[in-house]
């Protein structure tokens, strides 16, 4: 059963950082499954789509495959299925930690700056890599 499994894999997932391409869209599935099995998600959902607006403007799209064939990233399978986007969205976002600490000079890519990052308007991000920078 379906509870079954969500109790499951809520155990195994434990308090671990999610992150995901759309985050919010996973994020209310999560909390919603969980809400069956009387349990609360315990960590933030870091978001590769809101943080690659952020640190790849100049892609064409934020489209999970425009942005795994804009960078360059391995393609790992057929788009929406859950396996190919999980790995996708992983490489994308150890991409964008790359560029943050190689192009931006920020020593210290946490699970928790990440969420901070993703919720800076794009127009200020630049100020925000400066404040973390300590300039």
């Amino acid at each position: 059963p379906a509870t079954e499994v969500m109790q499951e894999v809520a155990e195994f997932v434990g308090s671990t950082p999610l992150v995901a391409h759309n985050a919010s869209f996973d994020q209310k599935f999560w909390d919603y499954e969980l809400s069956r099995i009387q349990r609360n998600r315990e960590q933030s959902f870091a978001c590769s789509m809101l943080l690659a607006r952020r640190l790849m403007p100049g892609a064409p799209n934020h489209k999970l495959g425009t942005l795994t064939t804009w960078a360059k990233l391995p393609h790992t399978g057929k788009a929406h299925r859950a396996m190919a986007d999980a790995e996708m969205a992983a490489n994308l976002t150890v991409h964008l930690a790359n560029e943050l600490r190689q192009t931006h000079g920020i020593s210290g890519v946490s699970h928790q700056f990440l969420c901070t990052l993703q919720k800076v308007p794009a127009a200020k991000i630049s100020e925000a890599l400066k404040r973390q920078r300590g300039f």
